[in-house]
C-alpha cells in the first residue's frame, strides 16, 4: 500500500521540483533584486488598488507551481491577490534594471521566465503596501507623468494624502488609459471614469452613497483644465 502511494505521489513531486528548479534558475538570471519602498497609505492608494486588483490591498504569496498557469492552454480560474501587480512591477524593473558588465540583454523566452520568476518571490517577500506604493510611483497618469506624487502636483498642486475624494477618484481612473481619460482632451470621458472609480469605491463599501454622489457633483478642477 506505501509502495504504490509512493508511485503515485512520484510524478507530481517531480513535476514540482523541476518547476521549482526553473523558478530558481529564472531568478538567478535576474541579478540585482529590487528593494521595496517605503510604503505609503491613505484612501489614494487604496483606490489604485480596488481598481487595477479589486478588493482591499493584499498580497498572496505565489508558489513556483504557479509558473504552470503561464504555459499555453492552461488558465487559472482567479488570479490570486496582487498577481497583476507583482507583475507588472517585475516587467518593469527588468526593463529599467542596467545590465551587468559583460551581460547581453536577454533574449525574449528567457527575459519572460526571469519575469515570472521574480513575480513571485516579490508576491513572497514585499507586502501588500510596499507592493502598492511601487506601483503608485511608476504608474503613468497621462502628459508624461509618471508616479503618483508628479500625477497630485500637477493635476491639483497637493501631496496625494490630501486629495479630495472626488480627485483621488480622478486620478486612480487615469492609469487604465491615461489619454483615454485625459481630463484636458476629454473632459466627459474623464467624468463617466472618476464616476465609474466612485461606484466601485461605495460598492467595496470604501464610501457612502451620499459620499458617492457628493464627490460626483463636483465639476473638473480649473487647474487640470487650464493648466499647460
Amino acid at each position: 500500500m506505501r509502495w504504490t502511494l509512493a508511485v503515485l505521489l512520484l510524478p507530481p513531486v517531480l513535476l514540482l521540483g523541476s518547476v521549482e528548479a526553473v523558478y530558481r534558475y529564472g531568478l538567478s538570471r535576474v541579478g540585482e533584486l529590487p528593494r521595496p519602498p517605503q510604503p505609503r497609505t491613505g484612501l489614494v492608494y487604496q483606490v489604485l488598488w480596488l481598481v487595477e486588483e479589486g478588493g482591499s490591498p493584499r498580497l498572496e504569496p505565489l508558489w513556483s507551481w504557479r509558473l504552470v498557469g503561464y504555459v499555453p492552454g492552461v488558465r487559472w480560474e482567479q488570479r490570486p491577490a496582487g498577481e497583476f501587480l507583482a507583475s507588472l512591477t517585475a516587467r518593469q524593473w527588468l526593463a529599467s534594471r542596467p545590465l551587468r558588465e559583460g551581460e547581453r540583454p536577454a533574449r525574449p523566452l528567457h527575459r519572460t521566465f526571469q519575469q515570472l520568476a521574480l513575480t513571485v518571490w516579490i508576491s513572497r517577500h514585499w507586502s501588500a503596501e510596499e507592493l502598492l506604493t511601487a506601483y503608485a510611483e511608476r504608474a503613468p497618469f497621462g502628459r508624461g507623468l509618471i508616479g503618483l506624487d508628479a500625477a497630485a502636483r500637477r493635476y491639483f498642486g497637493q501631496e496625494p494624502e490630501r486629495l479630495a475624494l472626488h480627485e483621488v477618484a480622478l486620478l486612480a481612473g487615469l492609469p487604465h488609459a491615461p489619454g483615454r481619460y485625459d481630463p484636458r482632451s476629454h473632459p466627459e470621458a474623464a467624468l463617466r471614469r472618476r464616476d465609474f472609480v466612485l461606484t466601485r469605491l461605495q460598492s467595496a463599501g470604501l464610501i457612502s452613497e451620499a459620499q458617492r454622489e457628493e464627490a460626483r457633483r463636483q465639476p473638473l478642477p480649473s487647474p487640470v483644465i487650464h493648466g499647460p
